[in-house]
């Protein structure tokens, strides 16, 4: 209730004076945002002729392939993609749209419209068009095609000549990588273990089994889950080694003899790794390794480490 001259203001009693900083505030928040808006609006203006700006730009850098595949020069590139991407111009526009020399603009107009690519609108100032891109480029396009087409008749025919002669006789290149000890050669034996899809061969001697066990047992867990059949030739006897007898629960372990200090694995008789490993107690298990896809190459391994009765022969060939 507000004091008045029916309820006196007691006395000592001020009238309390309103905030200032307060007052401003509510006149601040009550007034239109007309020019908030109006700076909103000249913000999106920006944006789209920074927009704008940068689409043309985009067009305008497509010239070196204009002078590549039509064999138009660079005044003559500008100038037409600047015309494409404005519609119709006159010099003055063109010229600052595109950076080519007001001087230059007219002659290369000139070319343009010799092609067939500008045409010129009749009037003062004089303004110019271009001509639509298929029709104007769809004869070179074609050509272009055409010579794709004949050229990669010419690549089967040379494929197929090779294919011939390479099979009567004669040297042959083969592909095998070769990977250091810096390399990543544990990386790649589980590779080529995750890779089969039938039968995997390994050859390897006792420590080589232990690398074995002690890095890929999941691995090889995994893979003859999914019906890989899996083969272990090493110098431990199942019957006497307690390493070897585990892995004879799970694998079809053989007892060979092995004293060469590799890892043999062979992956459905597609692709296959041979390391040579390092002495027992090194922070690296592997010296160096090679692999391949080759086939050819896979026999002839096979012929250097199993004899008709399957045993290794690799003993007979220390490193």
């Amino acid at each position: 209730m507000e004091y008045s001259e029916k309820r006196p203001r007691p006395k000592g009693v001020t009238r309390k004076k309103p905030n200032k900083v307060t007052s401003k505030q509510n006149i601040k928040n009550k007034r239109p945002e007309h020019g908030r808006t109006k700076l909103l609006d000249g913000d999106n203006n920006k944006r789209k002729r920074y927009r704008d700006l940068r689409k043309k730009q985009d067009i305008i850098s497509l010239w070196p392939k204009i002078v590549e595949y039509i064999g138009l020069s660079e005044y003559e590139s500008k100038v037409y993609l600047s015309l494409v991407n404005l519609g119709t111009a006159g010099a003055r526009k063109l010229s600052i749209n595109c950076d080519v020399p007001r001087t230059k603009v007219y002659g290369t107009l000139k070319k343009l419209i010799d092609y067939g690519l500008v045409v010129e609108i009749p009037g003062a100032p004089k303004k110019f068009s271009p001509s639509k891109p298929t029709d104007c480029f769809n004869t070179i396009l074609n050509i272009t095609k055409e010579k794709a087409d004949d050229f990669c008749t010419i690549i089967d025919n040379l494929e197929n000549l090779y294919t011939e002669h390479s099979q009567q006789g004669g040297p042959r290149k083969k592909l095998v990588w070769y990977l250091d000890p810096e390399e990543d050669i544990h990386g790649k034996c589980s590779e080529l273990i995750r890779q089969s899809e039938h039968e995997l061969n390994i050859i390897t001697t006792d420590d080589g089994l232990e690398i074995l066990f002690n890095s890929y047992h999941r691995l090889l867990d995994e893979v003859q889950e999914h019906g890989v059949e899996i083969k272990l030739h090493s110098p431990l006897d199942p019957k006497v080694n307690p390493l070897a007898r585990e892995l004879s629960y799970i694998f079809q372990v053989q007892k060979v003899n092995v004293k060469t200090p590799i890892l043999f694995i062979n992956s459905d008789n597609k692709r296959f790794l041979i390391a040579r490993l390092a002495t027992r107690g090194t922070p690296r298990p592997f010296l160096c390794a090679m692999f391949t896809e080759d086939k050819e190459l896979l026999e002839l391994i096979h012929l250097l480490l199993l004899n008709n009765h399957n045993k290794i022969l690799l003993q007979a060939f220390p490193l």
